[in-house]
C-alpha cells in the first residue's frame, strides 16, 4: 500500500504508505505492562494540582484501553521505590532531575519529558504543559491518535505488552497561543485557547474573540447620553439594528479611549488571571466620518489601510492607558480588511502590550504563501478587495518591523470550493504556510474551523492542528500517518480521492479567495 503524498510544487511523489512520523526512542527498553499487567506506577505530587491529577488519570485511562492494565496513580510519599515510575508535575524527582522550564526552552506550556534511573518524568512549563507531556507521551510512544472529534476520530492500538525507550524531550510549542477547534479534540491534540479539562477551562484565560467595539460601549447603556461617542455616517450618529456588524465608535473621541479603557480595566480588575483581551471595531463598516476621524487617515491609500493609522493611533491611546494597570495583559487588537495593513506613520511604533491579529482574508488561498505564482490577469482579475499573496506577505512582514506581537488569523473554512458545500483542498497551501507564519516571527495562531465540517474538512484541520502545534513534523508523514491510521483498509483509495483533489486545485492554479468572485469561488474554475 502506497500513499502518493504532494510536494510543495505540486508534483506528486510515492512514499511508504506506513511512513514513520517519529522516531523510536533508543534502548534499552522498559516493560511497563506485560501480558496486561502493570510494572508501573504513576506519581505525582502529594498534593496535586487539578492539572496534575487529571494528566495522571488520563494517562492511567489511555494505558489500560490499550493493554488491559491499570498503573496506579500514587502520591509522591506512597511511591514504591522498586517499581518503574512516570513521575507527573511539580514532582521531587523532576527537581532533582534538574528540569528546570523556562520560556526560551519550553515557552508558555511546553514541557520535558526525561528517562532517569527507574522512571520517567514529565514537568511542564505549567500544569497545562504537564498535561501536554501525557498526550506526547501517549501519541509519539504508544501510537494513540485523535484525527477528529469524537469516537470514530480517536485511535488506538492495542497491546499487551507496552515498553518504553530511553526518551530526553525538551519541547517548545511552534506558536504560544493556538486555537484550533474546541473540546476534547483540540486539548488533546495540544491547542491552549477555548479548551476545558473535565469541564473546566484551562489553557489561555482570553476575554472575548474579535469584535468587541459595541462589547466594550454597549449603545443601551451609551447612546442616549452620549451619541457623540458614535461613528458619524452620512451626517448622523444613528445606530443600526445589527448587534455585530457597523455601530462603530468615533475613535478620535477621548471621551471614547478613556471610557473604553475605564470598562477594559473593570474587566480585568474582575478577573486578574487575563492574559488577553480583545479590542478591535465591529465587522463590516460604517466607520465615523467626523473631520476628527477623517484627519488621522492617510491620504491615497488603498482599501486596505483605509482606518489603518486612526485605529493604530487608538489602539495605542487604549493600551498605554490600560497597561498602567496591568501591564502583563496583551490587548489583542485587529490587522483585517480596512485597516489590514500597518500604518505608514514613521513615527508610529506599536506599545509593547498589543497583539496584533493579522486576518488572512481577501488575499489568496490557492497558493503557498512565500511564492510568486498570485499573478494579476492570469490568476486573478485585480480587484479593490484582493491583493496577491505576495502583498500579503509584505504587509506581515512590515507589521512584524513595528509590533513585538503578532497573531495570525486564518479562514480555512471560509471561501473557495466550500462556497458550493465541497471540500476545499487546502493541503498544499497549509503545509507550506503554517511553518511560514512561525518562522516569520508569529506567536499566536487561529483558524476558523467547523465541527460540522469534519466529513469534508476534516484533512485540512488535522493538518492545521498538527502544525499548529509543532511546525516541524513532516507533512508528507503526517499525511501518511492519517490515512493509513484513520481510513485502515480502505487509505489508498482515500487517499487517492483527497490527494487528487488537491492536484486538481494545483492544477488549476487560479487564485480563490473570500475577496474574489465568479470561477474563482467555483470548485476548479
Amino acid at each position: 500500500m502506497r500513499l502518493t503524498a504532494m510536494l510543495l510544487g505540486g508534483l506528486l511523489a510515492m512514499t511508504p504508505l506506513y511512513a514513520q512520523l517519529y522516531e523510536e526512542a533508543p534502548g534499552p527498553r522498559v516493560e511497563i505492562v506485560t501480558d496486561g499487567a502493570s510494572n508501573a506506577q504513576i506519581v505525582i505530587p502529594d498534593e496535586p494540582t487539578f492539572l496534575e491529577d487529571f494528566a495522571a488519570r488520563e494517562l492511567q485511562s489511555y494505558v489500560e484501553r490499550i493493554s488491559g492494565a491499570t498503573l496506579p496513580i500514587v502520591g509522591e510519599a506512597e511511591a514504591d521505590d522498586a517499581v518503574f515510575a512516570i513521575s507527573l508535575g511539580a514532582t521531587s524527582a523532576a527537581e532533582s532531575a534538574g528540569i528546570v522550564a523556562d520560556e526560551d526552552t519550553t515557552g508558555r506550556d511546553g514541557f520535558t519529558m526525561r528517562s532517569v534511573d527507574g522512571g520517567l518524568i514529565i514537568r511542564g512549563r505549567n500544569d497545562l504543559g504537564t498535561v501536554f507531556g501525557v498526550y506526547e507521551l501517549l501519541e509519539r510512544h504508544f501510537g494513540v491518535r485523535w484525527y477528529m472529534p469524537g469516537e470514530i476520530g480517536e485511535v488506538l492500538p492495542r497491546a499487551d505488552t507496552l515498553s518504553l525507550g530511553q526518551i530526553d524531550l525538551t519541547f517548545k510549542p511552534s506558536f504560544r497561543v493556538r486555537w484550533v477547534g474546541n473540546g476534547e479534540w483540540a486539548l488533546h491534540n495540544r491547542m491552549n485557547a477555548f479548551v476545558q479539562a473535565d469541564g473546566r477551562d484551562v489553557g489561555v484565560n482570553w476575554k472575548w474573540h474579535f469584535h468587541t467595539f459595541r462589547t466594550l460601549l454597549p449603545p443601551d447603556e451609551y447612546y442616549d447620553e452620549h451619541p457623540e461617542y458614535y461613528a458619524l455616517v452620512d451626517g448622523e450618529r444613528k445606530l443600526t439594528d445589527s448587534t455585530t456588524h457597523g455601530n462603530q465608535l468615533c475613535t478620535s473621541n477621548p471621551e471614547v479611549v478613556r471610557e473604553v479603557a475605564k470598562n477594559m480595566i473593570a474587566v480585568l480588575d474582575e478577573d486578574p488571571g487575563i492574559e488577553i483581551i480583545a479590542l478591535s471595531p465591529n465587522d463590516g463598516g460604517g466607520f465615523c466620518e467626523c473631520e476628527q476621524c477623517t484627519a488621522l487617515d492617510e491620504p491615497d491609500r488603498d482599501w486596505f489601510a483605509k482606518y489603518s493609522r486612526r485605529l493604530a493611533l487608538f489602539n495605542n491611546q487604549v493600551a498605554r492607558i490600560v497597561g498602567e494597570q496591568h501591564p502583563d495583559v496583551m490587548i489583542k487588537v485587529g490587522a483585517y480588511a480596512m485597516y489590514a495593513r500597518a500604518p505608514l506613520d514613521p513615527e508610529w511604533r506599536s506599545e509593547d502590550n498589543l497583539l496584533w491579529q493579522l486576518c488572512h482574508i481577501y488575499f489568496c488561498h490557492n497558493h503557498p504563501l512565500g511564492g510568486d505564482r498570485c499573478a494579476a490577469g492570469e490568476t486573478y482579475e485585480p480587484s479593490g478587495n484582493f491583493q496577491p499573496n505576495q502583498e500579503y506577505v509584505r504587509i506581515l512582514d512590515q507589521w512584524t518591523e513595528i509590533a513585538d506581537h503578532l497573531f495570525i488569523y486564518e479562514y480555512y473554512t471560509l471561501g473557495g470550493p466550500s462556497k458550493a458545500n465541497l471540500p476545499w483542498p487546502l493541503v498544499h497551501t497549509i503545509r507550506n504556510d503554517i511553518p511560514l507564519y512561525r518562522d516569520r516571527g508569529a506567536e499566536g495562531f487561529y483558524t476558523q474551523l467547523s465541527d460540522k465540517l469534519f466529513y469534508r474538512q476534516g484533512l485540512n484541520y488535522y493538518l492545521t492542528i498538527k502544525l499548529a502545534w509543532n511546525a516541524d513534523l513532516d507533512p508528507d508523514a503526517l499525511l501518511a500517518d492519517y490515512f493509513s491510521g484513520f481510513y485502515g483498509p480502505a487509505a489508498e483509495p482515500m487517499e487517492r480521492f483527497w490527494m487528487g483533489l488537491e492536484q486538481a486545485m494545483i492544477d488549476w492554479d487560479q487564485c480563490s479567495s473570500y475577496g474574489l468572485s465568479g470561477t474563482a469561488h467555483a470548485a476548479f474554475g
